[in-house]
């Protein structure tokens, strides 16, 4: 699932044990980890560790994965570190997570916090195609030239990878290498988003080693991806709309914010060049709008609570200017903060996903909603990557009795509460919260942090202070481009 653009502030962490030395080594093992700095100036001590790409073949080519650990910042310290698991698939652990630090700030404190690039994402043998140059192709270009051009890449990425093996089992296999590396006996596993079905899929596999579980914006095993967005959007853009009718603010400046909506998608029954500013490079740039495409950039605004707050204020000003460029601006600063490789994207959800799309279904699904039909574009595109087997498990029910915690965010675009519930189901050890009007991924949010880092300290769903999550509030509406009414 793409893990796009929860905003969260930086913590600039300050760990003198590394200062006080150049290079370690991990306790009880001989993986070498050296001082080094990760996005947003965050010090840790990384290192690489080489494995096998498929490990059924003695003469495999390697792959080095990219290992970062935040040492504890305590002097009393606990023996289990809490391991990042990122989203996408497709995005690099430590590339997406040191912005994110704030969140964990409280379980660094006693635990070593680890972060490792999934295989084919960052410094692990990162993919890269040439046809996919433009790190905004795939919301820049018509999706049939998008299709045709990740059918290029399949075949470049191939001439330097096997992609059968790049799933999601091959993923934890990698993490538990990475575990016996460093020395751990149990750990406290998060993961967000995608990341979720790495973590359960760890916890399955491994779970004598697994102490506590924080599944964030859940993607359960019974998730086919791409079959249910347009439906999953749809909840959440009318959620948008009801909250603005209940909010004085908004309702009084915004009056017709969904008429509105409709009208801009009603005109762009025929395609629109627009101008707009790129966020990243400041510089004009030019495209062809769709009501599709429409579609992708409002669902893409959807993820990041913050940037739904500008969401009736946008949709105001395009309708009253006939100016699309602004929101389209805006809708790139939440594409351009995934951090997503789309190759390793593909090439996993190509494997998982895409033999288990019911076409019929999802065609009856995006009938009903404002945005295109993925499943279908998907669908042609992973014609190109070879056919991976995968375990027989993947989407099957998830059980465990370790604790866990799941955390939703009420108006979340891709994977609503419901889905945690799911999972929550088969779980008789569990804490499900729900975080009101929020999007995807929340642990950065209000009281979360502190709910978090006490069921680590704890290991126990049982006591912890859940009141404050129903206090929680999302940004406020923008009633002006200078800002929320005082």
């Amino acid at each position: 699932m793409f893990h796009k653009g929860t905003m969260f502030v930086v913590w600039l962490l300050l760990l003198l044990s590394i200062t006080a030395c150049q290079s370690t080594q991990s306790e009880s093992t001989n993986l070498p980890l050296e001082a080094c700095q990760l996005n947003g100036d965050v010090t840790a001590l990384c290192g690489r560790l080489s494995v096998p790409e498929n490990r059924e073949a003695a003469d495999s080519r390697t792959i080095d994965l990219n290992i970062a650990v935040l040492p504890a910042t305590n002097s009393i310290t606990e023996d289990d570190p809490l391991f990042l698991l990122a989203g996408g698939p497709g995005q690099a652990a430590t590339e997406a997570y040191p912005l994110a630090l704030s969140g964990f700030e409280d379980i660094n404190s006693t635990r070593d916090i680890v972060l490792f690039d999934q295989r084919g994402t960052g410094a692990s043998a990162g993919f890269s195609c040439a046809a996919l140059e433009d790190e905004n192709l795939e919301t820049e270009v018509d999706p049939a030239e998008f299709v045709s051009l990740m059918q290029t890449c399949a075949g470049q990425l191939a001439e330097n990878a096997d992609l059968t093996r790049y799933t999601t089992d091959d993923h934890i296999a990698d993490l538990e290498a990475v575990r016996e590396a460093l020395g751990y006996e149990q750990i406290n596993v998060y993961g967000a988003s995608y990341g979720t079905r790495a973590a359960m899929t760890y916890a399955r596999r491994y779970p004598e080693h697994v102490r506590t579980l924080i599944l964030d914006a859940v993607v359960g095993p019974d998730l086919i991806l791409f079959q249910q967005m347009p439906r999953d959007g749809q909840r959440a853009l009318e959620m948008l709309f009801a909250r603005c009718a209940d909010d004085v603010a908004c309702q009084t400046q915004f009056p017709m914010f969904e008429q509105e909506f409709t009208d801009l998608l009603d005109q762009l029954a025929t395609p629109q060049e627009i101008g707009f500013t790129h966020p990243l490079s400041g510089e004009e740039e030019a495209l062809t709008l769709t009501q599709d495409l429409f579609g992708n950039y409002i669902f893409n605004i959807l993820y990041s609570t913050d940037l739904v707050s500008l969401l009736p204020l946008l949709v105001h000003e395009t309708h009253t200017s006939g100016d699309f460029g602004p929101l389209i601006t805006q809708a790139f600063m939440v594409g351009d903060s995934a951090g997503v490789n789309i190759g390793l994207l593909y090439t996993v959800t190509c494997a998982e996903d895409a033999p288990f799309i019911d076409m019929e279904a999802a065609k009856a699904i995006q009938a009903e909603t404002d945005f295109g039909l993925r499943a279908a574009d998907f669908v042609e595109i992973c014609a190109a990557w070879p056919e991976t087997a995968v375990a027989d498990d993947l989407h099957k029910p998830f059980m465990t009795d370790i604790p866990t915690l799941l955390l939703s965010g009420a108006a979340d675009p891709v994977t609503p509460p419901s889905y945690a519930e799911a999972v929550a189901a088969a779980l008789p050890n569990h804490l499900h919260l729900i975080v009101p009007q929020f999007g995807h991924g929340n642990l950065g949010v209000g009281c979360i942090p502190k709910i978090a880092a006490q069921f680590i300290s704890d290991g126990s769903i049982s006591d912890l202070e859940i009141d404050c999550v129903a206090d929680i509030q999302p940004a406020p509406f923008f009633t002006s481009f200078a800002g929320p009414e005082p």
